[in-house]
């Protein structure tokens, strides 16, 4: 009822603006914009606000929309907003109190900037009637600000669009809100005003229909040429037909594409439209036709149009209906996508599967989102995916990008095919090394698969590579036996250790395969028609060429550019021009025993690993044997290692030091290992060693050329209260403890830094939630009591802030850090807000367990660990309040992601092709297209198996009954 009384009061007041609060300009009536322009008409709320029942409406409605708020402040700047906080004040019941801010110091009287009673403690609402330039928002919440007080956000009765003063505020973190909006609300039913468009794609004018039908049955791109033939000649089409070739779904849209036939890679036009759910489309003839037409415009007209046409190919693309969907939920090997603005509806963009230069999920997402739609990085917005269907004319091989995966197995896919040939090239390597025949020969008249246009081999002995040499395969016996002996004999490498075993080499080949010639382009353009680690680039210029297989840039941790870099330097050209050439890549590892395993980002591609029961015990294990491994002799540990060059990087990190010191004692606890326990404590002494007291009374670690920071003092409280302590211990993190309460500010914000400057807005997503932690930590050993007030206030600031505007960093560490506090304190808005954000990142994690994020560029990669310590924090939360179907949510979720996570932790498996696998053991690596291991990312490894261990242990204790 009550929902209902407030649209209706809503349209009441919409009424009441329309008639009376727009004011037009006439020849006695200027209407000016704050740039001193003649405008025609503009808002005039008071006509309506200063009248009994527009103050009435305004008020209740304004109330309604206020209760989404947490602040029981509402201040306002300027006359317009007036009448409307007194009839917020009035008709609230006491609920609200009310703040006017001057724009300026009166000269005389009190010289306040602020009238009314302020209440330092409770956060802010500005109010106002319109937010258009935000200049009078921005000054008002800066004018609180200074003056200490929090601003939660603004409400407005009309706003003029999204982007603008009503975005700005929301990128600085703000709450924002509104009655109605000007484009939608108003302008679409106001004379000489523009149309609110909601789907630019459809916004075209219908052709006209001659008298003619077109022919059955016909091939959409047969069909689409004919449209566009008749469009071109005369600017009429005949009739859709009843039937194509076969049954098309075009639920989701049609676009059509026209390409040179003389360079495929040529686009002289595309064009067509989406169906949004609800949109009225098809049948798949008629969206055709008119998707031809719509790309005949964008050709020249007439004869030169027809003369373009006939020199082009056509291709056809059939959308699916567009499902709507979350980003864990996207495919680049599948679906096409769109995202739409939910703010600027007529804002949107799309994106195909597997386009060039895309190599994962993200990249599409924000392919679509941020170069195609041009949504801002804060910009909510709707996502939809669609099956994708292309139909080309039967004499055209079009480019093989933009379409899914096939989903049966190609030849350079199949063990017996691709792999045969690898299996081969490692029978003629020990043919060469032992003097005696190896396996049957390929047959001289035995077919090169189509595609395949060179081949490269590379022999390894104990994960060193001995050579490696490439070139076109015409027979495959005799080029093979060619290109073995040249990789056996090659100088660049150290050549096989006498004595070596048969079982120790393995032989990798990789099949280039579909060349194509991409032109004269810099390095930064050419990476975005390359996926990197996928595909083969080679430059030339000249007599001189360089060209590196795929996975060089994984095992070399090459981004985009460097990866061409690197081509450029192998050529020895120093300048343009660089002329590209691309070719798709599968590899193959043959190993001894007869074992073939395909290779991805330079490491083979594993089996399915065991069910979690039985793998979080291995991966603890590895993961721990990893950390001791790299620990040095003063308790610091080696920073990175990068596994095939076998070369490890020492840096002090204090963050990360502390970190690995808390995660080590727990590990040490929980897996009762007193090995570990020994190295968490001294790297907790090497830590110690440089924990200073500053004047003020605070403590920080400190460093050569590090900016002291809440963080590592954060995972040094922890470590210190992980472990048994004595009692100087016991006192310094009593201390510590006591100090950093102390860093919550009157809002609940946490001043994170040493220094001021610092403590800027950057931090604010992981520093605070670490602290958070310590102290739940350090309450729970008694060393500290709580501070109520001072966590109140930080927990509604920091669930403000994940509301208004959520990051990736804020997850792990909030989650950890309030399902602690719950369990002393017992407060339920804390798990309901980790619940909050756990369901939050559960749409990013994707079929194949990994979170997809714009904390990593390369994700999905390590910090899946990261996420999963959060979720395995809410699984047990959600055990113990007996949810057990989120329980199983989150479980699930927990399951996939460390099946991810086995990927990537390096293993006995990956000994072939490693040199120093004894060393590599444990390490998790960045990302499946990156080998490259840093200490934190196996810290954050460890950290979520104990988690899920300890879920694990209360599912017996905590299963429902059985029905």
């Amino acid at each position: 009822m009550q929902a209902d009384r407030f649209e209706r009061d809503k349209a009441e007041l919409l009424q009441l603006l329309l008639k009376d609060g727009i004011l037009h300009r006439t020849p006695t009536q200027p209407v000016l914009s704050r740039d001193g322009t003649s405008a025609r008409w503009m808002l005039d709320s008071l006509c309506v606000s200063l009248t009994p029942r527009g103050i009435e409406l305004a008020g209740q409605c304004l109330l309604r929309i206020l209760e989404r708020f947490e602040g029981r402040q509402i201040a306002t700047l300027g006359t317009t907003g007036i009448p409307l906080l007194s009839s917020c004040l009035l008709q609230s019941q006491g609920r609200y109190r009310g703040l006017l801010v001057r724009k300026e110091r009166k000269p005389h009287g009190s010289r306040k900037l602020i009238e009314g009673v302020i209440d330092p403690s409770e956060p802010i609402v500005i109010l106002d009637d319109s937010v258009s330039s935000g200049l009078t928002m921005t000054q008002c919440s800066e004018t609180l600000e200074e003056a200490g007080l929090c601003v939660e956000g603004g409400l407005c009765l009309v706003r003029f669009g999204w982007y603008g003063g009503f975005a700005r505020m929301r990128e600085r973190g703000y709450r924002m809100d509104s009655l109605f909006d000007i484009y939608r609300d108003f302008m679409h039913v106001m004379e000489d005003e523009p149309e609110f468009i909601t789907n630019p794609t459809k916004q075209f004018s219908l052709p006209q229909f001659n008298g003619r039908s077109a022919s059955e049955g016909l091939s959409p791109a047969v069909l689409a040429r004919a449209y566009m033939q008749e469009w071109l000649r005369d600017e009429s089409i005949s009739q859709p037909p009843q039937s194509l070739d076969a049954s098309y779904d075009s639920s989701g849209g049609v676009w059509i594409s026209v390409r040179s036939r003389r360079n495929i890679y040529l686009r002289h036009a595309r064009e067509g439209f989406w169906h949004f759910p609800g949109e009225e489309g098809g049948p798949a003839g008629r969206d055709l036709a008119l998707a031809a037409v719509q790309t005949a415009r964008k050709l020249p007209q007439g004869q030169e149009g027809l003369r373009v046409l006939g020199e082009s190919a056509i291709a056809v693309t059939f959308f699916s209906e567009l499902e709507q969907c979350r980003v864990g939920e996207l495919d680049n090997d599948r679906y096409g996508i769109v995202v739409r603005s939910r703010e600027r509806p007529s804002w949107m963009g799309g994106a195909l599967p597997r386009m060039p230069g895309i190599t994962n999920a993200w990249q599409q997402f924000q392919h679509a989102r941020r170069r195609n739609g041009r949504l801002v990085s804060f910009e909510p917005y709707e996502l939809f995916r669609h099956d994708v269907v292309k139909v080309v004319e039967s004499d055209v091989k079009w480019q093989p990008t933009g379409v899914p995966e096939p989903s049966a197995l190609r030849w350079h896919e199949d063990p017996s095919q691709g792999g045969r040939i690898a299996q081969r090239a490692r029978e003629l390597v020990l043919s060469k090394l032992t003097g005696r025949n190896w396996g049957a020969a390929v047959s001289d008249d035995e077919a090169i698969p189509e595609g395949l246009d060179r081949v490269f081999v590379t022999v390894l002995s104990q994960g060193r590579v001995i050579g490696c040499m490439g070139s076109p395969l015409r027979q495959v016996e005799k080029d093979l036996a060619y290109l073995t002996q040249c990789a056996l004999s090659d100088e660049r490498f150290g050549g096989i250790e006498a004595g070596q075993a048969e079982s120790d080499l393995a032989v990798s080949l990789s099949l280039l395969l579909n060349p194509l010639e991409l032109g004269e382009f810099s390095p930064e353009d050419v990476m975005r028609r390359v996926r990197l680690g996928e595909q083969c680039l080679q430059v030339q210029q000249r007599d001189r060429d360089g060209l590196l297989l795929p996975q060089v840039a994984s095992q070399w941790n090459l981004d985009d550019r460097q990866y061409a870099l690197e081509v450029i330097d192998k050529a020895g050209v120093t300048r343009p021009p660089y002329l590209w050439k691309r070719w798709d890549c599968t590899s193959w590892l043959a190993e001894g025993n007869g074992r073939l395993r395909m290779l991805r980002g330079g490491f083979p591609v594993p089996d399915e690993p065991p069910a979690l029961e039985e793998a979080l015990p291995r991966l603890a294990e590895l993961q721990t044997a990893y950390l001791m491994r790299n620990q040095r002799e003063d308790g610091s540990l080696f920073m990175r290692y990068r596994p095939f060059q076998d070369v490890l990087y020492e840096r002090i990190d204090l963050p990360r030091f502390a970190h690995a010191a808390w995660v080590m004692a727990r590990a040490g606890t929980i897996l009762s290992r007193a090995d570990l326990v020994d190295a968490s404590l001294r790297l907790l002494d090497f830590l110690l060693k440089r924990l200073r007291k500053s004047e003020e009374g605070g403590y920080w670690l400190e460093a050569e050329g590090h900016e002291s920071c809440l963080a590592e003092v954060s995972f040094l409280l922890l470590a210190i209260c992980q472990g048994g302590m004595e009692q100087e211990k016991r006192r310094l993190a009593g201390e510590i403890a006591d100090w950093m309460w102390t860093r919550i500010g009157p809002h609940g914000r946490i001043a994170t830094h040493k220094t001021e400057q610092k403590n800027t807005d950057i931090h604010q997503d992981y520093v605070p939630g670490q602290v958070l932690l310590a102290l739940a930590a350090a309450s729970e050993k008694g060393v500290s009591q709580v501070r109520r007030q001072e966590l109140g206030r930080a927990f509604r600031y920091y669930r403000r802030r994940f509301r208004n505007k959520p990051d990736f960093g804020q997850v792990s560490w909030q989650m950890q850090g309030f399902t602690d506090w719950h369990r002393q304190l017992g407060d339920e808005d804390f798990p309901e807000f980790v619940f909050e954000v756990g369901d939050w990142i559960l749409g990013y994690q994707q079929r194949g367990g990994g979170f997809i994020n714009d904390h990593q560029p390369d994700s999905p990669g390590y910090t899946t660990a990261l996420y999963l310590e959060g979720v395995g924090t809410a699984w047990q939360l959600a055990l113990a309040k007996s949810d057990f179907q989120r329980a199983g949510r989150y479980e699930e979720s927990c399951r996939k992601g460390f099946r991810f996570l086995d990927r990537l932790l390096i293993q006995e498996r990956d000994a072939v092709v490693l040199p120093n696998s004894a060393w590599a053991l444990g390490g998790l690596r960045q990302s499946l297209q990156k080998s490259e291991i840093r200490v934190d990312f196996v810290q954050h490894g460890l950290s979520a198996v104990l988690e899920a261990l300890h879920a694990l242990q209360s599912v017996s204790t905590s299963l429902p009954p059985r029905s």
